[in-house]
C-alpha cells in the first residue's frame, strides 16, 4: 500500500456513495474486478487508459477524484497526458495538423540519426 492513496480512498467514497459494488463499476468500466480493488487499496495506479475507462464509469472528472497527474503510472507522464487530452477534444482539422506536425518530427529524427 502507498504513503499517500487520496485516488483509491476517494473512488472507494464516490462508488460507495454511488451504490456501487467493486464488481459492478468493473463492469461499468470495462475492468476487471480485482483491479478496482487493487487501485482502491492503493497497490495500483491507473494507467491512463484505466483512469479514463474510470472516469468515464463514473461521469467524473480528474480532480473529483483526488488524483494528481504526476501519480499517473508509467508511460503516462502529465506531458503525454495532457497531450491525450487535446487530442480527444480535437476537431478532425485539428487531428489532421497535429498528424503533420508528429509526421514532420518523424522525418527529422530519421534525417539526424533516430529511429
Amino acid at each position: 500500500m502507498t504513503k499517500d492513496n487520496t485516488f483509491g480512498k476517494k473512488l472507494k467514497q464516490i462508488r460507495k456513495a454511488r451504490g456501487l459494488t467493486q464488481e459492478q463499476l468493473a463492469e461499468l468500466a470495462g475492468i476487471h474486478e480485482k483491479h478496482i480493488s487493487k487501485l482502491e487499496l492503493g497497490t495500483y495506479k491507473p494507467s491512463f487508459k484505466t483512469l479514463n475507462k474510470v472516469l468515464s464509469a463514473l461521469d467524473l472528472e480528474v480532480d473529483k477524484l483526488g488524483l494528481s497527474l504526476k501519480e499517473v503510472s508509467v508511460n503516462d507522464n502529465p506531458f503525454y497526458i495532457k497531450s491525450m487530452q487535446i487530442l480527444n477534444s480535437a476537431t478532425e482539422q485539428e487531428l489532421e495538423f497535429y498528424y503533420g506536425l508528429l509526421k514532420q518530427g518523424q522525418k527529422a529524427s530519421e534525417i539526424f540519426g533516430g529511429n
